[in-house]
């Protein structure tokens, strides 16, 4: 009788979440299963098998694992190995994203609007809630995980299994794995949202240890002896299913375990603390505002202090992380041809036959030394162009807050004051710009200080170009965010376009750029395609006028966002 007082009625309330999400979660597993499907088409005829071999070889690169996970597909020529090796990483990620932002919005998000003390004062159980939250996104992860396994075995049949090596098996592991990781994310943010007493710090400590499962993963992944790390984060375990590859379904079963004990205990804390409140109390507020609450921009500030202490972190640490690989990257170029040929082809140095690692660590150093820069310096560039990629999630999320603030009914108490539409969200904005100038600036720090740690020579890595390689980048992400406040002020019901156009981004940048997997206009729909990549051969210098352009029309689009935005009603979901 206690168990059914504590579920009670919760396949109806969870049939009400299915109904309420049947167009945000359904949007949400179609463009996200249907990027990973299309995806197989278009990278199997952009990477024919004679190219293949030579892409495999970069999967050994320190940094590659580092991003994307161990090289299981290394010593295969399956091209459906090949695509689980690159994809199932951010894959898994997204998944992750997914659960966390659905979980967040049906628990503690539904408190703080007072939906959930609507639903109390119904015949329902004091669990059924939280429980009807965790249902519907195990029916969203199956849904999700069904779509992408049969889509994928679709192509895999359409392309020939023989020549894919895609099967139904792997096709549906791989689909599997998607869901499994989802619903450990939304246990854990479950989790969260009986710890915390808002849906903001829950939702930032949930994003916490999603970055910091990606970042032990990494750390586990790139020393074998510390595997252990890998296995513990559900972004390393997941990986070892090896979908497609030798198709294990254990970290499947551990994975759904790890959820069934974390949603248990989130049930458990659920039933013990107070609506409205969390096991963690908060911490008491001042009894007078300090002079930062007597301004709209400063009440922003506040509200996004925790946040953006909490991203400036997590990219130093990553940053350090990518740092410590660089005093060992001469022997590993000396030994894999294919970044010899990558980094020395552009000035036709060839090693003859017959070499020694150190040999070839000397000739490789002394072709790079006379352009004027340095093996780590080429590294480096690659890490700037992802960062200055991912910085956009964290600058966008501020300007999305505005947002949000408005559908919680929060703005129009401080628009009711002597405050003004532009001045408030210009305050959002300015704080979105800010932050990318000091999360690049604090990344190349950060990598500057471990690679001075690693390096023999730190010469090699001066800051003046971890500074420059990195702030390269502001102008193009400023772009990026002004598109946002764009559409914030001239079409809030669609602003969250900009996510696909942060996916697109990055896949024409990792994919184009760094394999040349899509013809030049792809990549140049992209701000980061104008981008001078550093370093700069000897006499070379970078050209101003792309930056200002930038600047440009980052202004105009900002002014126009902030002009749609003083025209507009406010509460327009």
């Amino acid at each position: 009788m206690r168990v059914m007082s504590n579920f009670g009625n919760t396949t109806m309330l969870t049939r009400f979440l299915l109904r309420r999400e049947r167009l945000s979660s359904t949007l949400w597993v179609l463009i996200f299963a249907g990027v990973v499907v299309l995806l197989v088409p278009a990278l199997y005829y952009a990477m024919p098998p004679a190219e293949r071999f030579a892409i495999l070889d970069a999967l050994e690169m320190p940094v590659m694992i580092s991003m994307i996970g161990p090289a299981f597909a290394a010593h295969t020529d399956s091209f459906g190995a090949l695509y689980t090796n690159f994809m199932m990483a951010f894959s898994a990620l997204t998944a992750g994203v997914m659960n966390i932002f659905l979980i967040i919005r049906l628990t503690r998000a539904d408190e703080e609007r007072g939906r959930y003390e609507v639903l109390r004062s119904l015949p329902i159980g004091r669990l059924s809630a939280l429980a009807a939250a965790l249902l519907t996104a195990v029916v969203a992860n199956i849904a999700l995980a069904i779509v992408t396994g049969l889509g994928m075995f679709g192509f895999g049949a359409m392309l020939g299994f023989g020549s894919s090596g895609i099967c139904l098996n792997g096709s549906m592991l791989w689909g599997a794995t998607l869901g499994a990781t989802g619903l450990i994310f939304a246990a854990i943010a479950a989790l969260f949202a009986q710890l915390t007493a808002s849906a903001r710090a829950a939702t930032g400590y949930s994003f916490m240890a999603l970055g910091a499962f990606y970042l032990l993963r990494a750390a586990g992944d790139m020393n074998p002896d510390m595997e252990i790390l890998s296995l513990i984060s559900p972004l390393g375990l997941n990986l070892r299913t090896q979908a497609l590859i030798e198709n294990y379904w254990w970290p499947i079963w551990l994975l759904l375990a790890a959820t069934a004990v974390i949603a248990a205990v989130s049930l458990r804390l659920n039933a013990a603390r107070d609506i409205d409140q969390g096991i963690i109390p908060s911490r008491p507020g001042r009894s007078y505002g300090s002079s930062l609450m007597k301004t709209s921009g400063g009440l922003n500030f506040k509200i996004l202090r925790g946040s953006m202490i909490a991203w400036l972190v997590c990219f130093v640490v990553l940053a350090a992380t990518y740092g410590t690989v660089l005093g060992g990257l001469d022997e590993f170029i000396a030994s894999n041809e294919m970044y010899q040929q990558l980094i020395l082809g552009p000035f036709a140095i060839e090693f003859l036959e017959g070499l020694t690692i150190d040999e070839t660590v000397a000739a490789m150093r002394a072709a790079v030394a006379s352009a004027g820069f340095s093996v780590p310096q080429l590294f480096s560039a690659m890490i700037s162009l992802l960062t200055g990629i991912f910085v956009t999630v964290p600058a966008v999320l501020f300007l999305l807050k505005a947002k949000s603030e408005e559908g919680d009914g929060r703005t129009e108490l401080t628009l009711a004051a002597a405050v003004s539409r532009r001045r408030y969200l210009a305050g959002f904005a300015a704080i979105a710009f800010i932050m990318v100038v000091l999360i690049q600036f604090a990344s190349a720090l950060g990598m500057y200080a471990a690679a001075a740690a690693t390096l023999d020579y730190i010469g090699e890595f001066p800051l003046s170009f971890a500074l420059a390689s990195t702030m390269i980048y502001v102008p193009a992400i400023w772009v990026k965010l002004s598109a946002a406040i764009l559409l914030i002020g001239f079409a809030p019901k669609v602003a969250g376009v900009i996510w696909a156009y942060f996916a697109y981004t990055f896949i024409a940048m990792f994919f184009g750029r760094g394999f040349g997997v899509f013809p030049d206009w792809v990549i140049y729909l992209s701000p980061y395609a104008f981008v001078t990549q550093l370093p700069l051969a000897a006499g070379q210098s970078v050209n101003i006028v792309p930056l200002i352009a930038k600047v440009g029309i980052a202004v105009v689009l900002t002014a126009l966002g902030l002009w749609f935005y003083s025209k507009r009603d406010i509460n327009v979901q």
